[in-house]
């Protein structure tokens, strides 16, 4: 017997609605009433009903807000409501957020009969799939499965592929990334992925598409397509709708949401691999949560790869500026717009992505442990390395947010400086790291660190007891003195180091700081080398 929960603010209804339901006899129980949203919950939460049939106008909770409660709590009910004319509007906007269905008022008992019954019908086809998946557990796959894994995975990585289990047949072959969420299957043992291929297998591709499956972290799946076409669109249109049937059921009987990215398709299998990788550059693009299929070299124009790695490289350095100093928002805004550089990039099949990740990671880490911090706070976990080989951009994101907030945390808790001191910190950090930029200056600084103009100004000669442009320029000097003892750079070399695009004002200021020019402060330099006695 499937339990039914009924809810209504009215009694004599609910009491209706509850003769109605045992007259019917159609294999469901009433297991509670409530007489509101509030007290509705909690019977769901406590029952875990099948069906909840709600009247959209309550108190406390109404018919919608139940429902998405009903779904945050992970209570997967088949959901009516009940609704008047005057809400018929506000009913068929709840259809599409995953409202089962509705009764308008006034209806008759047989239309409460027929919504039950074709509800009672779906329920007995997702307990019929459910014991499909028990029956198919207890066969005997996992020692071809062992072996068609191991296949698998040296094709995906350009390794020869060397197997008899399987028999690769067809005119074209694809790859791509599966993402179950929600879902309930383990696959971290090829037998699991067996499993769930022989229930989507039949009925969902056509009869010439084969398919296959291996997973390399255990949560998503890499899968490839082998089938025959007239072309390669008609091949890529045959998987892209056996895709989304498999969507489709999931999503219907499991509430299970598939996202899926698919690579180019190829004339021969070997080539499986350069499939994959393309897939994984589609993956890696994905920021948003919600996307459904992604093929690679269908996204929108992206910005060219120079410009977006430069800024991806200014991103970089000023994270891991602010995580040396313990300012958690600003660095992960900054982070955000990390994010949206590396979206531009996401199309390329070399996973410049990922080598980037590892080191941003790698970097702040030094710095953590360059300033005493210990490793076992922040070391790079065996989580993060999966996320990051085999992440989309979002998990990435996530991941990052994680641990760039715990490192700032662990400076600022550990850190006895005042926020004043440590922007005046990340200030000469920014100028030094940022010498040979010829348009430093303080309100290129302002904008990095998030601070007026003024403000800095002040906290500046404050703490240091010199203002932000005459820090400035003894670094520049100082940099060009190293420059001219230590190398043999020319001057206009020597000064676009520093800073300076124009030789003659690079000439003034140094004449001005060091009482000579460039071209006598490096003789009298090599004069006194000359003369010293060892």
């Amino acid at each position: 017997m499937y339990r039914v929960i009924l809810v209504d603010d009215e009694e004599h209804i609910r009491n209706l609605l509850a003769k109605h339901i045992r007259e019917a006899a159609l294999g469901v129980e009433v297991a509670a009433v409530a007489g509101d949203g509030r007290e509705a919950l909690q019977a769901a939460i406590d029952l875990k009903p099948d069906i909840v049939i709600t009247d959209i106008s309550m108190p406390f909770l109404n018919g919608l807000e139940l429902i998405k409660e009903l779904q945050q709590a992970e209570i997967h009910s088949k959901n009516v409501i009940i609704s008047g004319y005057d809400e018929f509007d506000y009913a068929r906007q709840a259809i599409s957020l995953g409202v089962t269905d509705y009764l308008l008022k006034p209806f008759l008992p047989k239309e409460l009969r027929d919504v039950i019954h074709k509800l009672v019908q779906e329920l007995d086809h997702q307990k019929a799939l459910q014991q499909n998946m028990m029956l198919l557990r207890e066969q005997a796959l996992s020692r071809a499965g062992v072996a068609r894994e191991k296949a698998l995975k040296d094709l995906l990585e350009g390794r020869d592929c060397q197997t008899t289990e399987i028999d690769w047949q067809g005119d074209f072959f694809l790859a791509g990334i599966v993402d179950l969420k929600n879902a309930a299957w383990d696959f971290r043992g090829q037998e699991n992925i067996e499993e769930f291929l022989l229930l989507i297998r039949d009925g969902y591709f056509s009869s010439d598409i084969e398919v296959y499956a291996v997973s390399f972290d255990g949560i998503r799946l890499a899968m490839l397509w082998s089938g025959h076409g007239e072309n390669e669109t008609a091949f890529l249109n045959k998987v892209k709708s056996g895709i989304e049937k498999v969507q489709a059921s999931l999503g219907n009987y499991y509430q299970i949401a598939f996202t899926c990215a698919l690579g180019r398709p190829r004339r021969s299998y070997p080539e499986l691999a350069k499939s994959y990788q393309e897939a994984l550059a589609v993956w890696r693009g994905i920021l948003e949560a919600g996307t459904s299929i992604l093929f690679y070299g269908k996204e929108a124009e992206r910005k060219s790869e120079a410009r977006a790695s430069d800024q991806i490289r200014d991103w970089k350095n000023q994270i891991r500026l602010s995580v040396k100093t313990g300012q958690v928002q600003e660095a992960l805004q900054q982070l955000q717009n990390l994010m949206k550089c590396y979206a531009a990039l996401s199309n390329r099949a070399d996973d410049y992505i990922g080598v980037s990740v590892r080191d941003l990671v790698y970097v702040i880490q030094n710095d953590m442990e360059s300033a005493g911090y210990d490793r076992e706070e922040t070391e790079n976990t065996e989580d993060m390395q999966r996320r990051i080989n085999f992440g989309s951009l979002m998990e990435i994101k996530v991941m990052l947010e994680q641990y760039i907030a715990k490192c700032c945390v662990i400076v600022s808790e550990h850190s006895a400086e005042t926020k004043a001191s440590a922007v005046v910190k990340q200030i000469k950090l920014l100028v030094d790291h940022n010498i040979k930029d010829s348009t430093l200056d303080l309100e290129w600084v302002a904008v990095r660190v998030h601070f007026s103009g003024s403000y800095i100004r002040q906290i500046f000669k404050q703490y240091t007891g010199e203002s932000v442009g005459e820090y400035l320029i003894r670094k520049r000097m100082e940099q060009a003195g190293q420059l001219l003892l230590k190398t043999g750079m020319k001057i206009q070399n020597v000064a676009a180091e520093c800073g300076y695009d124009d030789q003659r004002y690079f000439a003034s200021s140094f004449k001005k700081y060091y009482k000579c020019t460039p071209t006598e402060f490096k003789k009298a330099m090599e004069g006194n080398r000359d003369d010293t006695v060892y």
